[in-house]
């Protein structure tokens, strides 16, 4: 074999193994969709019984159940924006990772794993290493 089909070779076993690195499983929405419908009906009965307090308590009830919404769906949320970025962002720029699995791929999969604070940190630490020279197959 000469230099150039020893480099084509390394080029398409490098293309497969990419392809194989990026399969994603299907995103269900249908336990989110049902928790936010029981938090829209929470805070719509919050509004009903909002007429019969007074301003500041009616306001402390609906902060207290926004946040309780917000820090319950905090994975969620997180796993929704990487998914978003990964289905809509550019080819060029989400091929730019010299990483195996890709970086958002990487923080998703931290963020199932070890849960919302280590596997965000987790992924940030990785997409500031994500420049030359680093690189190369990195699971979490």
């Amino acid at each position: 074999m000469t230099d150039e089909e020893i480099i084509e070779a390394f080029r398409n076993k490098r293309k497969d193994d990419i392809k194989k690195a990026v399969i994603r499983p299907k995103f269900r929405l249908y336990k989110e969709l049902l928790q936010i419908a029981v938090f829209s009906l929470l805070i719509a009965v919050t509004a009903i019984l909002g007429s019969s307090l007074q301003a500041w308590q009616y306001t402390i009830l609906l902060t207290v159940v926004i946040l309780l919404f917000l820090i319950t769906q905090t994975k969620n949320i997180i796993l929704l924006m990487i998914f978003m970025y990964q289905r809509f962002a550019p080819k060029t720029i989400r091929a730019a990772c010299l990483f195996t699995p890709s970086c958002s791929e990487y923080m998703r999969i931290s963020v199932q794993k070890y849960g919302v604070f280590k596997g965000v940190n987790k992924g940030f630490r990785r997409l500031r290493r994500c420049r030359p020279p680093n690189g190369g197959l990195d699971e979490p």
